[in-house]
């Protein structure tokens, strides 16, 4: 379970992947995925294509590398906002509600879904598995702080992260995806539930 996730908190050891994935995550903002060329992210990374190519030799391998990278900067800024809550429970409902919310509001992820949906949203559908694993462990971890842990912790989080999951990509209907105060009800009601019946 948590060999996932220090993957991808220990990747990126070299300095010129870090350059060419920030330059990408800017690149995908500015012009999005479709229009973004290896040459563009190159430039902005001030290297050579020929450096990001022996490093991600697809398009492909650059953009799923790119998105994992973003999820790495968004989960350390998680637990930054979640460190002050007041216990483990509260940091995994105050991270949920800040998770779906950020992700929600997220500006790459936003721009993506509202240009280029088709392009971005294998990412996050089919070939998502990747991203959810890590929101799994991640997740995981903070219900291990509550009791839980090994296969019962991924059952509770994989049910978090896949109700979060739909909260952010449709989040008409009733559940509560953006209104924090409702949807941290929501979180504390829903935790309780999982944490009573593993």
């Amino acid at each position: 379970m948590l060999a996932v996730l220090d993957r991808i908190r220990l990747a990126e050891p070299d300095a010129a992947v870090r350059q060419i994935l920030h330059a990408a995550v800017r690149t995908f903002e500015n012009v999005g995925i479709r229009r973004a060329t290896v040459e563009d992210i190159a430039r902005a990374a001030g290297l050579g294509r020929a450096t990001v190519y022996r490093r991600f030799p697809q398009k492909a391998d650059l953009i799923r590398a790119a998105l994992l990278h973003e999820l790495r900067r968004f989960l350390a800024e998680l637990d930054d906002r979640i460190a002050g809550a007041a216990d483990p429970r509260e940091r995994l409902v105050e991270g949920f509600v800040a998770g779906v919310a950020g992700v929600r509001e997220h500006p790459l992820l936003s721009r993506l879904l509202a240009t280029e949906p088709q392009d971005v949203l294998p990412y996050l559908t089919i070939d998502g598995a990747p991203i959810v694993a890590v929101a799994r462990a991640y997740i995981a971890e903070r219900i291990a702080e509550l009791g839980p842990a090994g296969p019962a912790a991924e059952r509770i989080a994989e049910v978090l992260v896949r109700i979060a999951h739909s909260m952010v990509l449709t989040p008409a209907g009733v559940l509560p995806a953006a209104d924090d105060e409702r949807a941290r009800s929501f979180a504390r009601t829903t935790i309780d539930a999982l944490l009573n019946t593993r």
